[in-house]
């Protein structure tokens, strides 16, 4: 019996925040923002709000929506940089909040843009090792507690959210073979010297964009090609591409290296902005799952800090 996913919900805190607000302190023009990143609002998490009450939302919605038991889960993996506190983990309070079974195996992963790839792997590889029947994959970011509103190369690009994945059997997806690197000498070219915790931040989020995007053009598609080698696929046989929404200049970008079709290539962030580990489960759910017709073939990739990148296909299953 096949296991993968299953259904995906997500939460968008607040009120959408525009372009012109986010801006102010700027000399860039909003169009800039709206047509070369490709984002026109994003949400911004209460000064009272943090990555675990994204989160417990986010699952108590994918709970509602599924209507699956939630004693029946085996395991809840959290995947957020911006915890609550430093300890205990946030996946703690997850289960405490949503009230999933004190048999529940709960953990987190610290990773970002490419935490949603490395967390279905981690998930699926501990549910098929354990006979673990049902998890869920949660992502949570609450990068605005970590950016300066002065800081032109941030300010405008990310937004928060958390997501919520049921991952069991009888799924709407499989997950095929994985392909994971990094690159950890260039960490500092996307990196947070403090926390999103519950105290005063010791020096806000510093990114550097070119860094970033050389990354992306050199390590992505050498990623693209050992992960449709190792599915016995070829690009012909991926029918859509989802990469960690960036921004829009990035993906277009590597969609013309990649030859991909503009048909073919997920944009999804025009609302939301980047909200690092949560942009691929977001787009999943947006412009695949909600969707009448489904497509065979959907080719993940996540990429970014750390610096990291992961990959892999989903199939659709048509077993069950």
């Amino acid at each position: 019996m096949a296991v993968g996913i299953q259904a995906i919900s997500f939460y968008l805190p607040g009120t959408p925040i525009s372009n012109t607000t986010v801006i102010a302190e700027h000399d860039f023009e909003e169009p800039f923002i709206r047509n070369k990143l490709g984002i026109t609002s994003r949400h911004f998490a209460a000064h009272d709000e943090f990555s675990s009450d994204l989160a417990v939302a986010a699952c108590l919605k994918l709970f509602d929506q599924t209507g699956v038991d939630v004693k029946s889960i085996g395991l809840l993996i959290v995947v957020t940089q911006t915890p609550d506190y430093c300890l205990p983990h946030v996946s703690a309070l997850v289960q405490d909040r949503t009230n999933l079974s004190s048999n529940c195996a709960a953990m987190d992963i610290n990773l970002g843009c490419s935490g949603y790839v490395y967390g279905l792997a981690t998930a699926l590889a501990l549910m098929e090792a354990q006979g673990i029947e049902r998890g869920v994959l949660v992502t949570t970011e609450t990068y605005s507690k970590l950016v300066s509103p002065a800081d032109r190369a941030t300010a405008p690009l990310f937004g928060d959210a958390a997501t919520a994945t049921l991952l069991g059997p009888h799924p709407i997806y499989t997950v095929g073979q994985l392909d994971f690197g990094t690159d950890g000498s260039r960490h500092e070219e996307l990196i947070a010297r403090g926390s999103a915790m519950r105290r005063d931040i010791v020096e806000p989020l510093f990114m550097d964009g070119r860094g970033i995007f050389s990354l992306v053009m050199e390590e992505v598609p050498k990623s693209v090609e050992r992960c449709l080698e190792r599915n016995g696929k070829t690009k012909s046989d991926i029918d859509l591409w989802l990469f960690h929404q960036a921004n829009s200049f990035m993906l277009k970008s590597l969609a013309g290296l990649l030859k991909i079709p503009d048909d073919k290539l997920v944009i999804d962030m025009k609302d939301t902005g980047n909200t690092t580990s949560s942009t691929i489960p977001i787009a999943l759910e947006r412009q695949i799952l909600s969707q009448d017709v489904k497509p065979n073939n959907i080719f993940l990739s996540g990429f970014g800090v750390g610096l990291s990148w992961a990959s892999t296909i989903l199939t659709a299953n048509y077993e069950d």
